[in-house]
């Protein structure tokens, strides 16, 4: 039983840590979309998170090739870019996954911000990607 409650405790005290995760970085301009009249409705919002997606792309597209360019190794290069692939198809499929045609509008908006908080949050992660070498 105490083995239990130190295990709760452990798992009460690493909670906010978790929940306090940093978020992603997203460009001024998507906060200005958002909060235009324009971006108040569905379709507004979905297109402000298209925009901010491809920023976020071409962020990560940077990030990725500058990490790369940081590896001496090609073993390091091959590792790289296979976790890379595996990225791409588990965002994607993640993504995929709060989509359904018959759920209605506000899963498209669920599923573009899923696409978007991953993308900036790995274009983080590569921009941080070896950089203590």
């Amino acid at each position: 039983m105490r083995l239990v409650s130190a295990l709760l405790s452990l798992v009460l005290l690493a909670a906010p840590a978790a929940s306090h995760a940093a978020e992603p970085k997203y460009g001024p301009a998507y906060d200005r979309c958002l909060a235009a009249p324009s971006g108040q409705s569905t379709v507004g919002m979905i297109e402000c998170a298209a925009a901010e997606l491809k920023v976020q792309d071409a962020r990560l597209n940077r990030a990725y090739r500058e990490a790369l360019q940081r590896l001496d190794q090609p073993r390091q290069k091959a590792a790289l870019k296979k976790a890379q692939r595996a990225w791409i198809a588990f965002r994607d499929a993640d993504c995929a996954s709060l989509y359904d045609q018959d759920w209605g509008t506000l899963a498209r908006i669920e599923a573009n911000g899923c696409m978007l908080d991953h993308t900036a949050r790995r274009a983080d992660a590569l921009e941080a990607y070896r950089r203590l070498r």
